[in-house]
């Protein structure tokens, strides 16, 4: 029987595109993590989070994220297309997976929300192609995001409101510190 004190996804507030992508992925109800981020995430809380592999840690950042950037695109004023999300990962596989996830939460406002993948090094002149477009989400490497704003290809300092460092523990173990440095500081 359903715990009747869990909140569902449909009591989240959630605009109705992402409530279909969530049906579509075949889930009735939010995990744990998902459960106590997601509400947080929209009230604007800064979160720290720990959760299992396998637990929907990737759904509980990228929901509210889609939300919030939903929301602004639809009730406030019209501003400039820009970078509003990044998301930084420690891997080029982790990357993907996230960056999937994201686009599959993001199917029915695919139209509205663009996401970009700016991991892979060997792909750098086609990323900023894909920069040069603004899209509402990128996600990378502290290196590689790092890069592209160096290069002046990403540009975030009037336009970032979402900054997830997933797997964090990892970002720092990876030898990702000084990049992390110059990206926050």
């Amino acid at each position: 029987m359903a715990d009747p004190e869990v909140l569902g996804f449909e009591h989240m507030g959630l605009d109705p595109r992402l409530l279909q992508a969530v049906a579509d992925l075949g889930w009735s109800r939010p995990t744990l993590i998902q459960e106590k981020a997601i509400p947080l995430a929209l009230e604007g809380k800064d979160l720290l989070a720990r959760a299992r592999t396998g637990s929907g840690k990737t759904a509980a950042y990228a929901i509210p994220m889609l939300q919030l950037l939903l929301h602004r695109k639809t009730t406030g004023p019209v501003v400039e297309q820009a970078v509003r999300g990044v998301v930084l990962v420690p891997t080029k596989e982790l990357a993907r997976q996230a960056q999937s996830m994201i686009q599959q939460l993001a199917a029915y406002c695919a139209r509205d929300i663009r996401v970009a993948n700016v991991s892979a090094a060997e792909d750098s002149a086609s990323q900023r192609a894909v920069l040069m477009e603004k899209p509402d989400i990128v996600v990378g490497t502290p290196s590689r995001v790092l890069n592209h704003l160096q290069q002046d290809s990403l540009r975030l300092r009037d336009s970032l409101e979402l900054l997830v460092m997933d797997e964090a523990d990892l970002l720092f173990s990876f030898g990702f510190e000084e990049e992390l440095k110059s990206l926050l500081w």
